[in-house]
């Protein structure tokens, strides 16, 4: 029954009520009387009953509808919970950003990951940036404006946590969502600390392009030095220098006290000659006892005045175990463009000069001209070497 039958039928009820007492006041008979009042009555009883039963219905579908909507409240929860579950169980730290209220949401993760508690995070939504490493700042910079700009957005750099000092490499892949006319409402963002990653990265590097004895450049990297060194004095002009070194010797140290003190002895030797030379220089081992240094914007009686340093003070006596050791340097010398052009010419012609010096007596440096082409000095050229050095690794 609707609500328009219900009134209807209370209408009906009253009318039919007052009906009956009208006549009843008319009528002086007792009889009829109470005929009449117990017809109203029962005319009242059964509107109550109606809109009882009435009221039962209703009651019963709302305790259905109470029971659907508790149904679907714990399903709602329980994914609720599932998703908090997810958001705080992702590696790293998950965050949003509501541009239009200035607020951010972030996961557990976050206090980990810069080092500050969750509340100076709802403070001051921007407190990360204070440890951003100073040389990364601006590539987080231009991060941002491809943000705002509506692009999605990842960037790699490094932080010093804020509670270890400890310096991190984070990745930050961030989101932004925009309306159908480009405002910027809210920005989605995933970060995670990568340190280890990057730390194996360098270990593979390291293992790549440096000797692992000396620490310094291998044949790889001075390679890839050379190359780079060259391109630049060509196109600027200027001076290019390369200076080999052979260690004078350095066998008998070897078969006297071991290899270990040669081990030990070819890394002082490694020091002193960075010792000798300019911070932008490059010194590289590239096998045994040989080393070559790299120079840039230079000049020929600059690289004769650190010949002579390196001569007296890499030459001095070492104490290794207890016991002295003694050696000396050979050192050949090369410049572009006065004695070639390309990288293989000037390594073998600081090679030749090299092998003049050690010809003529050893500690004593020699720079190239083309008469040492015409002299033979019974060796074998740095290429060759460096082909069975690397054939001697893989057997």
């Amino acid at each position: 029954m609707n609500d328009q039958d219900k009134i209807t039928t209370s209408v009906m009820a009253i009318c039919i009520s007052v009906l009956l007492v009208s006549v009843s006041v008319l009528i002086q008979d007792a009889l009829l009387q109470f005929v009449l009042i117990t017809v109203m009555v029962i005319a009242l009883l059964w509107r109550v009953l109606t809109q009882i039963k009435a009221l039962q219905s209703k009651i019963k579908t709302l305790h259905k509808e109470k029971e659907k909507l508790e149904d679907e409240n714990r399903v709602v929860n329980m994914q609720n919970e599932d998703y908090e579950l997810l958001f705080h169980s992702l590696d790293g730290a998950v965050f949003s950003i509501d541009i239009t209220q200035d607020t951010v949401t972030f996961s557990k993760g976050m206090d980990q990951i810069y080092g500050y508690e969750d509340k100076l995070y709802h403070q001051n939504r921007h407190i990360w940036k204070e440890v951003i490493h100073e040389d990364d700042v601006k590539k987080v910079e231009k991060h941002e404006k491809n943000i705002v700009s509506g692009q999605s957005s990842r960037v790699e750099y490094r932080i010093i946590h804020a509670q270890t000092n400890e310096l991190r490499w984070l990745s930050e892949l961030v989101t932004p969502m925009k309306t159908s006319n480009g405002v910027l409402l809210r920005v989605n963002g995933h970060v995670t600390d990568i340190t280890e990653r990057k730390r194996a990265e360098f270990e593979l590097k390291q293992l790549a392009y440096y000797d692992d004895l000396t620490d310094l450049p291998n044949r790889k990297a001075l390679d890839r030095h050379i190359e780079k060194a060259l391109a630049r004095s060509k196109r600027h002009h200027y001076h290019f220098i390369i200076m080999f070194i052979d260690l004078d010797g350095f066998k008998k140290v070897n078969d006297t006290l071991g290899h270990e003190a040669g081990d030990q002895l070819l890394k002082e030797v490694s020091v002193r000659i960075n010792e000798c030379i300019r911070e932008e220089d490059l010194v590289s081992r590239i096998g045994g006892d040989e080393f070559v240094v790299v120079f840039e914007e230079t000049t020929k009686e600059e690289i004769e005045m650190i010949a002579k340093r390196l001569l007296k003070y890499v030459g001095l006596p070492y104490t290794i175990n207890e016991q002295e050791a003694s050696i000396s340097l050979s050192i050949g010398i090369s410049v572009y463009p006065d004695d070639g052009e390309t990288k293989e010419i000037l390594l073998e012609r600081a090679d030749q000069a090299m092998y003049c010096a050690k010809h003529n007596g050893k500690n004593d440096y020699v720079m190239y001209n083309p008469a040492l082409g015409e002299l033979d000095f019974k060796k074998t050229s740095i290429w060759e070497r460096w082909l069975d050095s690397i054939q001697s690794l893989v057997k």
